[in-house]
């Protein structure tokens, strides 16, 4: 089976039933699969072959799941592009993919339109400024069959850019065969059935948002989608459409947890679990979602080289922690049906139970290397399983538990933030000396990204921030822009010289709680 089969059977098995939805549009499986397929033959008519890279520069839309599916029957590979990045960030992306082509949504245009200039094929959802526009490219293009005969399930679906150590975004190379495994996983773990009706709110250009187009479809599920996350419009749509499952992280929780406690009752009974990841949720939040939106929760832990998920602390172990279960508090569940992990040491043996470790990954869903990036795919694709670069250990019981990151990674209102990226940034201004951006705890964001910087002699720190600030919202994404700017005379140095990250943090930390 290939990822395009997933709209080709629902098409032949259910052609009249609602596919997608998206502000008051509907499509359904038979115009999904057709609308794929008419996007297809238009990039291929207009020159591209099999395995050239197409960007997808879009906010969540109803467009979203065909555009996925058409690249797939072609043999085209997806490249997603977070539409927060600033365009230098995106030309890079552009750049290392090779990408010979593009879908852009029009609320994009504005921002990237330079960066598409010398691209072979662009198609723009909602107008024609910078390509065709896409109703008319699917107009005119064939409704045949444009699966090329050497595809196989080994061959690339997409290419998903993570921010890494370096300071530069890497592609992350996932096959059919893996993101297929994938949406088998998921759908265990979730006990989907092909009557739920799906709520997507988080961005459709991250890993858990690629999974998810597949997961929410497999089975000829379908799929509601909301522009951005509004915990009032949530709520709506679960008593309107009658959902039965959504994805948040835990701030997101909180916030619709607010609206109801505040507003009058409303009838959520169709909704059977949230699943959340990028933080864990305390027993107490944990009890009062269950008991005011009547559903369950599930808890998944993985990453984008995983194909987004390894674990999960099912809804029977929310139940447990909520009872008074306290060795599961700071789990992130057990291995999923599909999925083994191992702890090990640095030379690759295996940890017992309760020794912190490097966190490997052995699954079927597990991407298959770095694009372009020999040395570090190897580095994290090893024979053994995949190297992830967390740590932590798994308890008598088998449930993992993190206890730190090698990467230094901060997760921030669940995005994924690499200090190197926005060191990089800093670093360059010439009156920056040493610079370590730290993640901090922050009530609403899980964490929040720190800079502190020694400043050259003689300098007004003052300007130097207005300055640092100003570089950093032109070269940097919203989400990775430092919350403040900390000024030392000095850094904590290590033996050879290294930044003490944590030591910076620790002292950030401190500073904080005596004001």
């Amino acid at each position: 089976m290939l990822v395009g089969d997933i709209p080709r059977n629902n098409a032949r098995r259910y052609p009249e039933k609602p596919a997608v939805i998206e502000s008051g549009r509907t499509h359904t499986w038979s115009e999904v699969d057709e609308r794929a397929t008419r996007l297809a033959n238009h990039f291929l008519d207009n020159g591209l072959v099999k395995g050239d890279r197409i960007l997808v520069i879009a906010r969540n839309c109803i467009e979203w799941p065909e555009i996925t599916f058409a690249f797939a029957k072609a043999g085209l590979v997806a490249v997603p592009v977070n539409i927060r990045l600033a365009p230098d960030e995106m030309a890079h992306i552009r750049d290392d993919s090779g990408a010979r082509a593009a879908v852009v949504h029009a609320a994009q245009v504005e921002r990237f339109c330079i960066e598409l200039n010398e691209l072979d094929v662009v198609v723009q959802i909602g107008g024609d400024a910078v390509g065709i526009e896409y109703e008319a490219a699917l107009r005119a293009a064939s409704p045949v069959d444009p699966a090329p005969a050497d595809l196989t399930p080994d061959d690339i679906q997409f290419i998903l850019y993570t921010s890494g150590t370096t300071g530069r975004a890497k592609g992350v190379v996932h096959a059919h065969r893996g993101m297929l495994a994938q949406a088998v996983d998921t759908n265990l773990v979730t006990e989907g059935n092909r009557s739920d009706v799906f709520l997507a709110t988080t961005p459709f250009f991250t890993a858990g948002g690629m999974v998810r187009t597949l997961a929410w479809t497999y089975l000829g599920q379908t799929m509601v989608i909301h522009q951005r996350f509004d915990p009032k419009a949530v709520i709506d749509e679960i008593e309107r459409s009658r959902i039965t499952f959504t994805t948040f992280i835990p701030t997101m929780l909180q916030r619709t947890l607010k609206i109801l406690e505040e507003g009058p009752i409303r009838d959520l009974s169709s909704l059977r679990r949230i699943s959340y990841g990028s933080a864990p949720v305390p027993p107490n939040l944990a009890k009062k979602a269950m008991d005011m939106l009547g559903c369950d929760l599930q808890q998944r832990y993985g990453l984008t080289e995983c194909g987004g998920q390894a674990t999960i602390l099912t809804p029977q172990d929310h139940r447990d922690m909520v009872a008074g279960k306290e060795s599961i508090r700071t789990s992130c569940g057990q291995e999923t049906p599909m999925c083994s992990i191992r702890i090990v040491d640095t030379d690759g043996n295996e940890l017992p139970a309760g020794d912190i470790g490097e966190i490997v990954i052995i699954s079927d869903a597990n991407a298959i290397g770095y694009w372009n990036r020999p040395q570090q795919t190897a580095e994290t694709f090893r024979s053994t399983g995949l190297w992830s670069g967390d740590l932590g250990f798994l308890d008598s019981e088998r449930y993992l538990h993190i206890t730190g990151r090698k990467t230094d990674m901060i997760i921030s209102g669940g995005f994924n933030v690499y200090p190197a990226e926005i060191e990089r940034v800093i670093g360059h201004h010439e009156n920056v000396d040493l610079v370590a951006v730290v993640g901090v705890p922050d009530p609403e964001w899980g964490e929040t990204p720190v800079a502190v910087v020694v400043p050259r002699s003689s300098v007004d720190t003052e300007s130097l921030a207005a300055e640092l600030t100003s570089l950093c919202r032109a070269e940097l994404a919203g989400y990775k822009q430092p919350r403040r700017f900390e000024f030392r005379s000095e850094m904590p140095l290590g033996p050879a010289g290294k930044i003490l990250k944590r030591v910076v943090a620790d002292d950030l930390i401190t500073v904080g709680a005596k004001h």
